[in-house]
C-alpha cells in the first residue's frame, strides 16, 4: 500500500504544477469520488467505510483521485483505492491484512474483478 502511494506522491511532485482545475472543480470531484468509494464498499463487501484522505493525481499523468480510509469504527481495517473520474470507476484497491480477513469472513473475494 505504501509503494502505491509513494508512486502517487512522485507523480504529484513531478507534475504538480500542471493541474488546471479550479478548487471548486476539485472539491466536486472529491465529493463524487468519496460517494462512489463508500458505495463500492457497501455494495461489494457489505461494509461501511470512512474516507480519511483524498488526493488528486496530476492531470497530465492520469485522471484519478487517490483515496485512503478505514472501516467505520475499525481504524486498523484500512484501504487505499483510486477513482478514475473520467471513466467513473474504482481501481487499484489495496487493503490491510485486517480488512482482507473481514472481507473474506463475509464470503467475498477482495481481489475478484
Amino acid at each position: 500500500m505504501r509503494s502505491l502511494f509513494a508512486l502517487m506522491m512522485v507523480f504529484t511532485i513531478l507534475l504538480g504544477g500542471c493541474q488546471k482545475m479550479t478548487e471548486s472543480e476539485k472539491q466536486a470531484l472529491y465529493q463524487e469520488a468519496e460517494k462512489v468509494v463508500v458505495q463500492h464498499f457497501k455494495e461489494k463487501f457489505e461494509l461501511d467505510v470512512v474516507v480519511t484522505s483524498k488526493e488528486l493525481l496530476p492531470e497530465m499523468a492520469m485522471s484519478q483521485i487517490g483515496l485512503k480510509g478505514h472501516v467505520k469504527d475499525h481504524d486498523d481495517q484500512t484501504f487505499g483505492i483510486s477513482y478514475d473520474y473520467k471513466k467513473k470507476i474504482t481501481k487499484n484497491l489495496v487493503i490491510s491484512p485486517e480488512l482482507e480477513e473481514v472481507i473474506k469472513a463475509k464470503g467475498h473475494d477482495p481481489y475478484a474483478k
